[in-house]
């Protein structure tokens, strides 16, 4: 089969189409051929060499595609079935992937069978960072920082399909995008005093999902005394400890957390906004953007032939 491979740590252009032997699914493991895989951060940073790890590799952290075989009884997944998932980091920018079966979830019927590719690692580190860490539930107030974004805008949605009220952070052009999903409040986070903006307009925030680096020590300024601030960012030291609670964590691979998501995508309560699509083999480009930043929304490689010559790819 075709993937697209990185054997070097460097700019895009690391990014290589290669023929590589089909994997071969271990126990527990579903073999599916992929229709589309999400662009992120994280495989920018896997990429430079930022985040490690060995080489070569198969870039690419979430799918959507078909089941291929018979995956037994316990799986519970069907031969040709649409299902999308986090296997891990790596693995997805290719036309077969192996998956962990309980890391699956059946495509739901509110996602087309490419744009789910862009939720899992989003849509996971979203709910686990609003529900598990914070808690946010009807009549809460949170702020999100970097709203418009790939995790951010799945965040304002999901925050108020729990009944929250949502006050966001994005760039000036994002605004009216972000007070679509959902947000009663934008600031921009451009702005040296947003973090005064946000105490003026909305008051004391004890919830606080961080969703992107530079927003951090912003986000610890905006928040409440004891405030709890979620984060999947990762830094050696956190802004405010002495004042605010910092909860860091990694969105785990849940097949469950993506099933319980299916009613608001099903519901229209979440979508998933698609930036851009890309054919696959344009891998690089697709990372560039990523790179660019402002990005709204997410970014899909189309890795079947069929679906990117009817997408016009």
């Amino acid at each position: 089969m075709q993937a697209i491979m990185v054997s070097k740590h460097g700019g895009p252009e690391v990014l290589e189409v290669s023929e590589i032997p089909m994997p071969e699914p271990g126990p527990g493991e579903v073999l599916v051929r992929v229709l589309a895989a999400g662009v992120g951060p994280w495989d920018v940073s896997l990429r430079n060499g930022r985040l490690g790890g060995d080489l070569p590799y198969v870039p690419g952290a979430e799918f959507a595609g078909v089941v291929v075989g018979d995956t037994g009884d316990d799986a519970a997944f069907d031969d040709g079935e649409p299902v999308y998932g986090y296997p891990g980091l790596t693995g997805s920018y290719a036309e077969y992937v192996t998956c962990p079966s309980e890391q699956l979830a059946p495509i739901p019927a509110g996602l087309s069978g490419t744009d789910a590719a862009a939720v899992p690692v989003d849509a996971l580190t979203a709910r686990q960072g609003l529900i598990d860490e914070l808690g946010v539930g009807s009549g809460d107030s949170v702020l999100i920082t970097a709203a418009a974004g790939g995790l951010g805008h799945l965040a304002v949605q999901i925050a108020r399909a729990r009944g929250a009220n949502v006050i966001a952070t994005a760039s000036r052009q994002h605004h009216d995008f972000v007070h679509r999903l959902g947000a009663s409040v934008v600031v921009d986070h451009m702005e040296p005093d947003w973090p005064d903006q946000v105490r003026r307009l909305a008051g004391g925030i004890g919830r606080v999902l961080a969703c992107a680096g530079p927003t951090l020590a912003g986000a610890a300024q905006a928040a409440s005394d004891s405030a709890v601030i979620a984060t999947p960012v990762h830094a050696d030291s956190y802004p405010g400890g002495d004042r605010v609670q910092w909860r860091p964590y990694n969105g785990q691979s849940r097949g469950s957390d993506l099933i319980a998501l299916a009613p608001w995508f099903d519901d229209g309560s979440v979508e998933v906004h698609i930036a851009r699509r890309f054919y696959w083999k344009d891998a690089a480009a697709a990372h560039r953007a990523v790179e660019g930043g402002h990005t709204r929304g997410k970014l899909v490689l189309v890795v079947d032939e069929d679906v990117a010559a009817q997408s016009g790819l």
